[in-house]
């Protein structure tokens, strides 16, 4: 399913909130963001909801694995006008 231009809007709130910024040269099946910490660029999968839970995938097997091995996840909830978010490594 393609992302939808909430999604977008969502993910750039996210960027925003958390000081992260985008890659340009990444393209659509890059990195979503990146946080600089320490001199360091520190990869970000970016997710967004509005039902309460996420999708990753359609074809999930050991290359996504691969691509995920070193990011991190930050997930923003967005339910009946309240926002929260969750991270996970």
């Amino acid at each position: 399913m393609a992302k939808n231009f909430q999604d977008d809007d969502r993910e750039e709130a996210m960027i925003a909130l958390f000081d992260l910024y985008k890659d340009e040269s990444e393209g659509r099946s890059g990195i979503d963001a990146f946080l600089k910490l320490d001199g360091k660029s520190i990869p970000f999968e970016l997710k967004t909801t509005s039902q309460g839970s996420v999708t990753t995938v359609r074809d999930f097997g050991p290359e996504h694995i691969q691509k995920w091995k070193n990011k991190h996840w930050l997930i923003g909830f967005f339910i009946k006008g309240r926002e929260y978010y969750k991270y996970g490594s």
